[in-house]
């Protein structure tokens, strides 16, 4: 087993020198981005990134739940992170690990949505002059309901003795500080490449953004995207609109979908979103 697991290796740590010394004028397979791992690099007992392409990285923060947020170096080498870890603490063992893998960065934060899953990293980049972007309706729901929210988690969570309670009992969840009318949603211009923040409608929350890359056919779903056999969450969900909205997703070419939970990213998860959410009687 260890000799196909070598091989395994070898496979493709090869093509992984071949994807990173390819020309410029290879511009598509620069930007290719895979549904499978290239690697995994583990950073704490409960941070670990997935390399899916060349500077592309699936984030993953256990905390007590395996959640997602992407990480894509654009061509200018601006950093673009969409969705966050749940923590600061964890954001900012991110940070430290883009300084030493990448060097130097211009990083853009996006909140995919009011869930601590989608902006627990906000005091961290804000205290590092990162801009953080978000909807005004992440704004109005985390204050509406962020207090519930976080009772809600710490209901699910139960052990009041776990590190897992303590930590978010005790986290502030702080809003973006670039803020854009959902329903007009925001496209962002880094050099040559460009990302769309999409709004389809309500979804697993009223505020879930989909972030896309066009380039790279790369999009993120956040939570509105499942890759499980459960539906999971659905306190903030509108179980009505939810399949509506993620059918508006189908106008993007993709070749990787990024969900918010799960080790899935292909783009058949959309079709699978649609096929989970089918028998609770959406639209």
């Amino acid at each position: 087993m260890n000799i196909y697991r070598n091989i395994s290796m070898m496979v493709l740590f090869f093509l992984i020198i071949i994807f990173f010394s390819h020309s410029q004028s290879g511009n598509d397979l620069k930007n290719t981005v895979f549904p499978k791992p290239l690697q995994r690099i583990d950073l704490t007992d409960e941070l670990y990134v997935r390399q899916i392409g060349n500077g592309v990285f699936v984030i993953t923060h256990s905390f007590p739940w395996p959640a997602n947020s992407l990480l894509v170096e654009m061509e200018d080498k601006t950093i673009v992170i969409a969705g966050s870890p749940y923590t600061p603490a964890a954001t900012e063992v991110i940070l430290e690990w883009i300084k030493k893998y990448f060097g130097p960065r211009n990083i853009i934060a996006i909140n995919t949505g009011f869930h601590v899953d989608n902006l627990g990293g906000n005091e961290t980049f804000l205290k590092n002059d990162i801009p953080v972007y978000g909807s005004d309706l992440t704004v109005q729901l985390l204050h509406e309901r962020g207090d519930s929210t976080k009772k809600a988690i710490l209901e699910m969570i139960g052990d009041k003795e776990s590190h897992y309670y303590k930590e978010h009992k005790d986290l502030q969840y702080v809003p973006p500080d670039h803020i854009f009318p959902i329903k007009k949603g925001l496209d962002l211009n880094t050099g040559t490449e460009m990302v769309t923040v999409f709004y389809p409608g309500p979804s697993q929350a009223p505020d879930k953004l989909a972030v896309y890359f066009p380039s790279r056919k790369l999009l993120f779903g956040s939570c509105m995207i499942l890759s499980g056999n459960k539906i999971g969450n659905t306190a903030d969900a509108d179980m009505k609109q939810w399949p509506v909205s993620v059918r508006k997703l189908f106008q993007f070419p993709v070749d990787v979908v990024v969900p918010g939970h799960g080790e899935r990213l292909d783009p058949g998860l959309i079709q699978h979103t649609l096929d989970l959410l089918a028998p609770q009687g959406g639209v």
